[in-house]
């Protein structure tokens, strides 16, 4: 016999998974979410087609490629070189930046020494480079010799001869004469 106080014996609470109402798929025409019953799902997008930015791409690389091969040529070719210009200045007398040349008793300033070794520095030809550099440099140097120390200037006289005589054979490797050894 059994005791109707007696309680059966109780488990530990143990929680059950949340139970859900299963899904229900619908055909389309019957799904609320696309629209009431009977309609017709919207239309899928057109597919975006890549070909319009490809070309788009092909062409801006095509153009930026003409105009650096357009730079280039002009740069190589059609645009006179700063070395030769200076080449010219000096076989014509004149002032490396095209100026008439003065006396020749005026001392340079720096932003003059700058400027004329900046035009034989951006020559593409390397001896013009090469001793028309060296050349300017050491003509910088021997104009800012102290007057008393104007003796030193003799150091100066070997390289400044071969780079003189570098520069006019430079010169006339691109097809100017220059003399200059003129008007001393």
């Amino acid at each position: 016999m059994t005791d109707p106080n007696q309680q059966p014996p109780q488990t530990p609470y143990q929680p059950s998974a949340p139970v859900h109402p299963p899904q229900q798929y619908l055909p389309a025409e019957q799904d609320p979410a696309l629209g009431y019953p009977g309609q017709q799902p919207p239309a899928p997008p057109p597919a975006a087609s890549s070909k319009p930015l490809l070309f788009a791409v092909g062409g801006f690389l095509a153009v930026l490629a003409l105009l650096a091969g357009g730079y280039a040529v002009y740069d190589g070719f059609i645009k006179e070189d700063s070395g030769v210009a200076a080449c010219k200045a000096m076989r014509d007398g004149k002032e490396i930046d095209g100026t008439a040349r003065g006396s020749g008793d005026d001392k340079p300033t720096e932003a003059e020494y700058r400027k004329v070794r900046e035009q034989f520095e951006d020559s593409r030809h390397e001896k013009i480079r090469e001793h028309g550099t060296a050349l300017i440099d050491i003509a910088w140097q021997v104009s800012n010799l102290p007057e008393e120390q104007e003796m030193g200037a003799l150091a100066f006289m070997g390289p400044l001869t071969t780079h003189m005589s570098g520069l006019q054979t430079a010169c006339a490797d691109q097809g100017v004469i220059v003399d200059l050894n003129r008007g001393r």
